[in-house]
C-alpha cells in the first residue's frame, strides 16, 4: 500500500522542476564511496596477496622445525605427510658466511636434494653444488661459475686452534625470487655438502608448499615425528608482516569510511530542503486520509531504497571497473617494482564491506533527518498557514 508514495516521491526526485542539486550530489557521492572503498580494498588485496604468494611459493606455507635428526627417522613421517595431499621438502638449514675473493656476506643456506623434489623456483634447476640469488651474488662480487667457500662459526675443526669448518663449492644458478628478505640471505645447496660441513647426515627441517589441513597435520606428527618437533604456520613466523598489512587495510578502510560521513551530511542537509519542498503534497495526502504513520513510513521505505540504489550502483561501477583492470589494465608501475600491473583480488568479505558501511552510514543520517522533519512538522498548522 506504500508503494504509490514511494513512486512519488522518486517522481518528484528525478522530475520535479525544484529538485535540489544538494541531494543528487550527496548520491553522487555515496556512489562514489562504495566504489572507492571496493577498489580500494580489492587493489589493496592484490598487491598484498602477490606478495604473501610470492613469499610462500620460498619459504613454504608452514614448516616443521626440530633437532638434527637422521634422514632414516625422517622418511616415515616425510610419507605419511604425502599421503593426505601434503607437498614436504626436507632440508637441513643452517647460518653460515659466505666468502669469494676479499668479500663475505652472511647467509642461511638450506641444504637440498636435487634429485628429489624441489620448491617451485628451483624447478628443472639440477645444481650440483650452490644456487644464490643475484643480489646476495652481488654483495660478494661472483657470478656463475665462480668457486666461493662456504665458512661455518659454529662447527669447528681442532687442527691448529678451533678452525671454523669450510667447503668451496661452484655457483651453479643464479636465481631471483623477488622476495627482498630472501635474496639478500638465502642460498640453496646440495644436501651432501651441507651435511659435510655439519659432519652429520641429518636434517632439521620440512617445509610445505601447499594448502594443509592443521589438525590433520597435528595428528600426523603426534604419531611420527621425531622428538621436538614444532611446527609453524608462514604467518606465525611473519607475524609482524601480517600484523602491518592488516593495519594498513583497516586505515585505509577508515579513512574512506571518513568519507562517507562528510557525505552524510550533505545527505542531511539535501533530505532536509527536499522534505520541506514536498511538506505540501505530504499534507495533501493527509487530508484525503493517509495516516501520518503511513506517510512516514513511506518515507523511510524511499530513503532505504534510494540509499541501496545509489550504493550498489557504486559496487556495480567498481566491479566494472575492476574486472576491466585485471584484464586490460597497462604495466603502469616503474620497472623497479615486481608488480608492473595492478593485482586485484576481489573478496566477499569485500564487497560486503564496501556495501555495508556507506549503506548503514547514509541510511542512519537518512532517518535522523527524516525524523527531524517529523519532529518539526505539524500538517494542521501548516494547513492553517496556508489559508491566512
Amino acid at each position: 500500500m506504500n508503494w504509490p508514495f514511494i513512486r512519488y516521491f522518486f517522481g518528484y526526485l528525478f522530475h520535479a522542476k525544484t529538485r535540489q542539486r544538494l541531494l543528487f550530489i550527496a548520491i553522487f557521492g555515496l556512489i562514489i564511496s562504495s566504489f572507492a572503498l571496493l577498489v580500494l580494498q580489492s587493489t589493496m588485496g592484490g598487491l598484498q596477496g602477490k606478495l604473501i604468494g610470492r613469499s610462500k611459493a620460498v619459504v613454504g606455507t608452514g614448516v616443521f622445525e626440530f633437532p638434527n635428526t637422521s634422514e632414516e627417522e625422517i622418511l616415515g613421517f616425510v610419507s605419511e605427510l604425502s599421503k593426505v595431499g601434503v607437498r614436504p621438502i626436507k632440508e637441513l638449514e643452517v647460518e653460515l658466511l659466505v666468502k669469494y675473493g676479499q668479500y663475505y656476506a652472511p647467509m642461511i643456506v638450506h641444504g637440498l636434494d636435487p634429485q628429489g623434489e624441489l620448491p617451485d623456483f628451483l624447478e628443472g634447476k639440477t645444481f650440483e653444488d650452490l644456487v644464490l640469488p643475484r643480489s646476495l651474488a652481488i654483495k660478494i662480487n661472483s657470478t656463475v661459475g665462480d668457486l666461493v667457500r662456504l665458512l661455518s662459526p659454529g662447527h669447528l675443526d681442532n687442527l691448529i686452534g678451533n678452525v671454523p669448518r669450510l667447503a668451496s663449492l661452484y655457483v651453479d644458478y643464479l636465481v631471483n625470487t623477488e622476495v627482498p628478505e630472501i635474496d639478500d640471505f638465502h642460498g640453496w645447496a646440495r644436501l651432501l655438502r651441507i651435511q659435510a660441513i655439519v659432519g652429520k647426515k641429518v636434517v632439521n627441517k620440512i617445509r610445505l608448499y601447499n594448502d594443509y589441513d592443521q589438525e590433520v597435520l597435528n595428528t600426523i606428527a603426534e604419531k611420527h615425528a621425531p622428538k621436538g618437533w614444532h611446527f609453524q604456520r608462514w604467518e606465525d613466523v611473519h607475524a609482524t608482516l601480517v600484523w602491518a598489512l592488516s593495519l594498513e587495510t583497516a586505515v585505509f578502510v577508515f579513512l574512506f569510511s571518513a568519507m562517507t560521513l562528510l557525505v552524510s551530511l550533505a545527505i542531511t542537509s539535501g533530505l532536509l530542503i527536499f522534505f520541506s519542498k514536498t511538506k505540501g503534497d505530504l499534507a495533501s495526502f493527509w487530508v484525503m486520509g493517509t495516516s501520518e504513520r503511513s506517510l512516514f513510513q513511506s518515507s523511510k521505505i524511499f530513503l532505504f531504497c534510494l540509499t541501496f540504489f545509489s550504493v550498489g550502483l557504486g559496487i556495480f561501477f567498481g566491479l566494472l571497473f575492476l574486472g576491466l583492470l585485471d584484464h586490460f589494465g597497462p604495466n603502469i608501475m616503474p620497472d623497479v617494482f615486481v608488480d608492473r600491473k595492478i593485482p586485484v583480488k576481489i573478496t566477499g568479505i569485500g564487497v560486503f564491506l564496501s556495501f555495508s558501511i556507506p549503506f548503514s552510514i547514509s541510511l542512519i543520517f537518512a532517518w535522523q533527518s527524516l525524523k527531524s522533519f517529523r519532529k518539526d512538522i505539524n500538517y494542521l498548522t501548516y494547513i492553517r498557514s496556508l489559508g491566512s
